[in-house]
């Protein structure tokens, strides 16, 4: 769409004023060329914030038209374009014209006449426009129209003045009469014609503009029947989103239960494995204390009946060398090693005690301590290799 030139001269005049110039010119011109913009101009005028700022802005100022009982009305109406639009929504007043006043505790309009509405509330950049707001303020004032008219008082009636009575007509003679008549009776046709022709152009004015209402009427309802659609898909559109959003929550929190109970059930199968793993090992473990209570009770039987059987036989006398008897030749080995070694500390000690209390001098207690200690050496060393091969042969026999 070409933009309008008139918006684009005024823009250039505000200069830097809007962060994207280029929106608010497709924005503006798009609601000119429409059917609801019809009647609205665009200008420059001074918008005064609610904190007390004031900025010269972008302002559409005229008419929109609304339908009230049938009838169609225009309403004036200035559409101020703030410094943040389209971040910000538009501001919106409603003007007065003459015997006009704002209706009191409107619920769309304000005292100062500022126009509050839903669509201005969930206002959106990327989805809503300027045509849509229109729409949705003629639809809301055809509803319920903010301003109503007082009648002026009536003027009163003019004062009658006495007219002079038209100075009486002579005849003149028969010729004069007659053209007298002719000319009256040619003026009295034209006037009527020309009276005839006025009643027939001003019906045809005023069937021009019925037809011009009619079609701005229809154009209106068009307008807010596509609007009102509009907005039913919109509605939809985001109770589906809300629905499938729900649902899909539904969905991920019955999915994460689902999961939860599954790795609980696993659990509890793994874990009936394990008692019952645990059960067997203890019927098994059971089994075997039992098994080895029974043999603890035979052998208490056969010791007590050992010692009953020997309770007076005479005590017989072991030699000392016959009490620990090794069972082989490495066992043989290691006890005569560890004889040895034994015999060996106990000389060491003896040698240093004999050193101590002076019987033996420090060179004969040395030539004996390495002697012995070098003995003493060789027999560890033996007895370590003895017992690492008895240690082996144990190993390979279980």
């Amino acid at each position: 769409m070409v933009n309008d030139h008139r918006v684009t001269t005024l823009l250039g005049r505000l200069g830097g004023l809007y962060r994207d110039p280029s929106r608010v010119d497709r924005d503006a011109s798009s609601l000119l060329k429409s059917s609801v913009g019809v009647h609205l101009t665009p200008a420059i005028a001074p918008l005064v914030e609610n904190n007390g700022d004031t900025s010269n802005c972008l302002v559409l100022q005229g008419t929109i038209a609304i339908v009230f009982r049938g009838n169609t009305y225009q309403l004036l109406v200035d559409i101020y374009l703030p410094p943040g639009y389209p971040i910000r929504p538009p501001v919106s007043y409603v003007r007065l014209a003459q015997n006009m006043y704002l209706k009191e505790n409107h619920p769309h309009v304000g005292s100062d006449g500022m126009v509050y509405m839903p669509y201005l509330h969930e206002w959106n950049a990327r989805t809503h426009t300027l045509i849509e707001m229109v729409v949705a303020m003629s639809s809301v004032f055809s509803a319920d129209p903010p301003v109503f008219t007082r009648s002026a008082p009536a003027p009163p009636p003019p004062q009658a003045t006495a007219q002079p009575p038209p100075p009486p007509a002579y005849d003149t003679g028969i010729r004069s009469s007659n053209v007298d008549s002719d000319r009256y009776m040619q003026e009295q046709i034209e006037a009527i014609m020309a009276r005839e022709a006025a009643e027939a152009n001003a019906a045809a004015e005023a069937a021009r503009k019925a037809e011009q209402e009619a079609q701005e009427r229809e154009r209106q309802l068009e307008a807010q029947k596509v609007w009102e659609e509009k907005k039913k898909y919109q509605l939809k559109d985001q109770v589906n989103q809300k629905i499938l959003a729900h649902l899909q929550s539904v969905a991920a929190d019955a999915k994460t239960m689902v999961q939860s109970d599954w790795r609980d059930q696993q659990l509890l199968k793994h874990s009936k494995e394990n008692i019952d793993e645990e059960i067997e090992d203890n019927y098994a473990l059971i089994q075997k204390l039992e098994e080895n209570i029974a043999t603890v009770d035979n052998k208490t039987t056969e010791i007590e009946k050992w010692l009953e059987e020997n309770k007076n036989a005479k005590e017989k006398t072991v030699p000392v060398d016959d009490l620990c008897q090794p069972a082989t030749k490495l066992h043989a080995q290691m006890l005569d090693l560890s004889s040895d070694n034994a015999a060996i500390t106990d000389a060491l000690y003896f040698l240093d005690r004999a050193m101590y209390m002076g019987h033996v001098d420090c060179t004969t207690h040395l030539k004996s301590v390495r002697k012995l200690a070098k003995r003493q050496f060789l027999v560890r060393a033996h007895l370590i290799k003895i017992n690492q091969v008895v240690i082996q042969k144990g190993r390979a026999q279980y």
